[in-house]
């Protein structure tokens, strides 16, 4: 009968200290695999299913990073804090279909997100690839996102909500969207939106669209082709730099100044058989300094030109 007290004796000790054990802490570091479940921790020997399952019941800590143990299919997400997606080990994908939006960021104005090395798919019927909402600054790099046509406002990428933030692409081709980027911001902020060797083509309308004021865009060593309207546009008093970059064969303009109060520079680039090279509304400004430009059907700048430095 000693035999068996002792042991219930050390149990009752120890009680309340288990039911004090603290939870399973947050893992700075978390896995998805093609076969992977959500229901597990997303450890590396247990990895999650999607994008989503890994971010969902704290199992990602604010600022951690999310890997790829292997290809798979990982779904839309909503990013709700500062944290990377990263999966360069293989193809990431993420289908969005059904005017549906691949991944949207509302991280507030503290947040930091990177995504890396993701194929963000529309099939022809999403509706937004990246719909930046709000954060801080967003990275999007080696990625591709394409096929997004269906919806309020298709496009690959849209900036939207209020405050200030900063987005910058590298490595990236955005293909075969109605809008490659539409770049809008509502009253209290500023939308800074900077490209570096980034690809845009194949839109149904326009590669780069400022929609509102207080935008800002910056593209150097890119290539803006193949777009059913215009390369850049600005439909709103938005400022966009572009630098060392290709503009060819857009249905429309290279460079579109549309909206009174906007401003286009240019500096480098090769503007090569667009219908128009660049096209200037009325109290827009355009300065365009060292660059080629060949084939376009109206010649370099279209005839409704207001105030150029070409």
């Amino acid at each position: 009968m000693r035999k068996i007290a002792l042991p219930l004796a050390i149990i009752a000790v120890a009680l309340p200290f288990l039911a004090a054990s603290p939870a399973q802490a947050q893992a700075t570091r978390t896995w998805v695999s093609g076969t992977g479940n959500d229901m597990n921790p997303c450890s590396r020997t247990a990895p999650c299913k999607t994008f989503a399952g890994a971010l969902a019941n704290n199992k990602t800590a604010a600022g951690g990073e999310v890997n790829c143990l292997d290809p798979g299919g990982f779904d839309t997400v909503s990013i709700t804090f500062s944290v990377t997606i990263s999966c360069e080990a293989g193809t990431a994908g993420v289908l969005a279909t059904s005017g549906a939006v691949g991944i949207f960021i509302d991280a507030g104005a503290s947040g930091v997100v990177t995504l890396r090395g993701l194929d963000i798919d529309g099939q022809g019927t999403g509706g937004v690839g990246i719909f930046l909402n709000s954060a801080k600054a967003v990275h999007i790099e080696k990625s591709t996102i394409r096929n997004f046509r269906s919806g309020f406002v298709p496009a690959g990428i849209v900036t939207g909500g209020s405050g200030t933030a900063f987005m910058y692409l590298a490595d990236t081709v955005i293909s075969d969207n109605s809008t490659g980027m539409a770049l809008t911001t509502t009253s209290g902020g500023f939308k800074i939106v900077s490209l570096k060797n980034v690809t845009i083509a194949g839109s149904t309308f326009d590669g780069v669209n400022a929609v509102s004021t207080n935008v800002f865009v910056n593209v150097t060593d890119s290539i803006i082709s193949g777009n059913g309207r215009d390369g850049v546009v600005t439909n709103a008093p938005a400022t966009v730099n572009v630098d060392r970059s290709t503009l060819a064969n857009n249905t429309g303009a290279a460079l579109n100044a549309a909206a009174g109060g906007s401003t286009i520079r240019a500096s480098g680039n090769n503007i090569y058989n667009n219908t128009n090279g660049i096209s200037i509304g009325g109290g827009a400004f355009v300065q365009s300094d060292g660059v080629n430009k060949h084939g376009n059907s109206n010649g370099g700048v279209a005839p409704n030109t207001a105030l150029a430095q070409y």
